[in-house]
């Protein structure tokens, strides 16, 4: 933790902050006990791991290895060690592979694959890190095929500990963290393997045998080489911290209602880009009691979600018994990691979501607000060591401000976003940041960040849950609606027909019903429109605790006009987002019997080239081909509107035509996107519209290629109003078509079971499922006609160009 805290001021001017409003009726604890063991994302193996002179099996004796061996670390230890006053507990270093060996050698483009009886492809990968107590590996990941896993070994002990996760688990973590733009951290495509014991250790890759290998794009990145094994009580830990802490085993921590608060607080393990640290978080409860982890602890601990995705928790990590030599047997380790829900800096707090559920046993904390004069009692892992407690009492309230890298200074305020708790009993020390401050054994009311003094003489700061509540925390421990407007972007370009889009839910509220009842888009203040709602979005799954949580509307955007527009998304009447854009137009609602291709050179990358071509159905222009290369899109081309190449448009192919979908006889209804024989690119909208006499809907299935995903349904379509006797027959699903590989692909659309309509489609993608960091602007001449042109400019979030401005003659 940051400390010791600079010596209180009282001569200082207090800063002025607003008043923090308590929440609006505390909410007690709650012991977890759950009927079975929920799934683990990170798996523990419990065969002995496979060694380099002795192979498990004889099948796997010529499995290919690769071995990162590298120097004794030495002025990298003495670099931590300066390092270490203030700030979390920091137990390792980062040593990038490359500033060692050749890059090549850690990169999956150079492995070397075993195919075993099964069809499996299998390599290995060993890492030695001479002199460390443990190890985590940080892998770049690229791409994964779905059916592949990573396994982890220890490499020093046999039979060593070994754990397996899969690709589908790492992919989305990796997702979730760049989806997080700024908060994602400066290494987002970085996975980090559990904390393996011992200086080296076995990276083994599976890959499944009707997957493809190309798509596998690994590279043992870093390699953090901790001083001590965070997991064990051997070397350093326990002991490590000072002796006049206290056991918490040798105090009551039950609450009125036999719950034991103490089962709320883990220690945690997490790396970030220069090294891994420990801090001590809180398991914390919601209103609704729906057993989402929320997890609260310090900024200062963990900032970005790519530090919250390397996250480990140690639960019941103490001792067997008041003041007892022996570790608890129930000690237990979670290795899946957490996603970053809320980080604000002027209470030094920062809320995650676990990704995996925690052991059957732990309590979810309940909280309250603060009050001067309060007893409280602390309960941490300071220095990592078994876990400890704390009492003190509540001296008032405190804004601080931070005076270097691990230091604050703190003034009295009576509106301080801060409490300072005199501590009488016991200590805290770096490794306790971040940890819970309890009122009744039941409440948690703050979270430490700094702290100065001597033992049993001492004083904690620590940054207030009420603050943190107002900051953004109410929303998900009081399960009100959340979500994201994902289309339109604020100031993008808009053309054409178009998705609005993007996902909202109630945290904790899954009855495995969509639990929203109405999506509205209003535009412009004076045009409100239904969205399908209850779209399959596996991606939301770690906030809201169910998936069917995306909203869709096709809308076509030559209707509003040219200009700027504004946009706001309302779930059950509670806006979600809002968002300026900028429409351009083609001078018609709807253009029609145009064909046009064009190529765009140097995109996504130089020496690359992709067609453009124009669809009716979208009014816009999709990726119809491009050329084959070798080369991954690594250098993207920026244009700005002054320099947009000027683009001569390709013959037309008399063979193209336009195609309708025909429905089945027994609905009423059309398949509209996608069209038979068109092209797709990027993420699209699957859409159509459904009704049936005298029945209601219950559920629109789309069936990709053989694989099923739900739909949204109920979308405002007045057009149907004759056909169908109402409107809401609109549905549709957001879907990013580059998931599907290049080719040709077949769509279902079935209303409960029966088919409604199908087409064949072809997609062309960019070589990965979401390219990044591309740019370009084009100008495409003699559109829609000769001697007109329109420029297009790329637009990330649509992966696809968007018409950003007309001119017609």
């Amino acid at each position: 933790m940051p400390g010791p805290a600079t010596p209180l001021d009282q001569t200082k001017r207090p800063s002025q902050t607003c008043k923090a409003i308590p929440p609006s009726a505390p909410l007690e604890s709650r012991r977890y006990q759950p009927t079975a063991e929920p799934r683990t994302i990170v798996e523990e193996l419990l065969p002995r791991a496979p060694s380099v002179q002795t192979q498990s099996a004889p099948e796997e004796a010529n499995i290919p290895l690769v071995r990162l061996n590298l120097p004794v670390a030495g002025l990298e230890t003495k670099q931590m060690a300066s390092k270490s006053l203030g700030g979390p507990q920091k137990i390792g270093f980062n040593r990038r592979i490359a500033d060692f060996l050749q890059r090549s050698m850690a990169t999956s483009s150079s492995w070397q694959w075993q195919t075993l009886q099964n069809g499996e492809r299998v390599t290995r990968i060993a890492l030695h890190s001479p002199g460390a107590a443990a190890l985590r590996l940080g892998l770049r990941i690229g791409g994964l095929p779905p059916r592949s896993e990573l396994r982890f070994f220890s490499g020093q002990l046999d039979p060593g500990r070994g754990y397996r996760v899969g690709a589908s688990d790492v992919l989305q973590a990796i997702e979730r963290n760049r989806n997080s733009g700024v908060k994602g951290g400066d290494r987002p495509d970085v996975y980090w393997s559990p904390t393996l014991e011992g200086d080296s250790a076995i990276l083994e890759v599976r890959v499944d045998a009707q997957a493809d290998l190309s798509k596998v794009d690994l590279e043992v990145y870093s390699v953090s080489h901790l001083v001590l094994n965070p997991k064990t009580s051997s070397g350093l830990l326990p002991n490590a911290a000072a002796s006049c802490n206290l056991d918490v085993n040798c105090y009551s921590t039950t609450s009125n209602k036999g719950d034991d608060i103490s089962a709320s607080v883990a220690k945690i393990v997490f790396t970030t880009t220069e090294g891994t640290a420990i801090c001590t978080g809180t398991l914390l409860g919601d209103r609704a009691g729906s057993n989402i982890p929320f997890f609260l602890t310090a900024r200062h601990c963990i900032t970005t979600a790519a530090e919250a995705s390397s996250l480990e928790t140690i639960w019941f990590y103490e001792s067997s018994g008041c003041n007892a030599g022996a570790q608890s047997a129930n000690t237990q380790t979670r290795s899946g990691g957490a996603t970053l829900l809320e980080t604000h800096g002027n209470n030094d707090m920062t809320l995650l979501r676990l990704n995996e559920q925690p052991p059957s046993g732990a309590v979810y904390a309940g909280w309250h607000g603060d009050a001067q004069g309060e007893r409280y009692t602390a309960i941490h892992h300071p220095q990592g060591d078994w876990k400890k407690i704390s009492f003190g009492a509540n001296q008032g309230l405190f804004s601080c401000s931070q005076t270097s890298t691990n230091q604050i200074d703190c003034v009295p305020n009576a509106n301080g976003t801060y409490f300072r708790l005199l501590i009488n009993q016991g200590f805290t020390e770096q490794g306790s940041s971040g940890s819970g401050i309890f009122k009744e054994n039941s409440y948690l009311v703050g979270t430490l960040t700094a702290g100065a003094g001597f033992c049993n003489d001492a004083f904690g700061i620590y940054g207030r849950f009420q603050v943190g509540y107002d900051n953004g925390i109410k929303k998900w421990v009081e399960n009100t609606k959340i979500g994201f407007l994902e289309n339109p972007q604020p100031a993008s370009n808009q053309s054409g027909i178009t998705i609005l889009s993007g996902w909202a839910c109630i945290p904790g509220v899954n009855s495995g019903a969509p639990e929203i009842n109405q999506v509205l888009i209003e535009i412009d203040g004076n045009r409100t429109m239904l969205a399908s709602y209850g779209t399959t979005r596996e991606d939301t799954q770690s906030v809201c605790g169910d998936t069917n949580n995306g909203f869709g509307l096709l809308f076509n955007m030559s209707r509003l006009g040219a200009g700027v527009h504004a946009l706001r998304v309302l779930a059950d009447g509670y806006e979600i987002g809002r968002a300026n854009f900028t429409v351009a137009t083609l001078g018609v609602d709807y253009l029609r019997d145009v064909t046009a291709s064009y190529v765009i050179p140097n995109f996504p990358a130089a020496n690359q080239t992709i067609e453009l071509q124009w669809q009716a159905h979208l009014q816009n222009f999709v990726i119809a081909a491009r050329s084959a290369s070798t080369s991954q899109p690594s250098m993207p081309i920026t244009a700005d509107r002054q320099a947009a190449p000027a683009l001569q448009r390709l013959p037309a192919d008399p063979n193209q035509r336009a195609a309708s979908v025909q429905a089945d006889a027994t609905l009423r209804g059309f398949l509209e996107n996608p069209q038979p024989a068109s092209h797709l690119s990027g993420i699209t909208l699957f859409s159509g519209w459904a009704c049936q006499a005298g029945a209601p809907i219950n559920r629109v299935t789309i069936e990709i290629d053989g694989v099923s995903f739900q739909a949204g349904h109920g979308t405002e379509r007045p057009d149907t109003l004759a056909v169908c006797g109402g409107s809401n027959n609109g549905w549709g699903l957001l879907f990013n078509t580059n998931r599907l590989g290049d080719g040709s692909h077949t769509v279902r659309a079935l209303v409960d079971g029966a088919e409604l309509g199908r087409a064949n489609f072809t997609v062309t993608t960019l070589g990965t499922d979401y390219l990044r960091g591309a740019s370009g602007t084009y100008q495409l001449l003699d559109f829609p006609k000769g001697g007109d042109s329109v420029v297009i400019t790329w637009q990330e979030h649509l992966q696809n160009f968007m018409i950003k401005e007309v001119n017609i003659r």
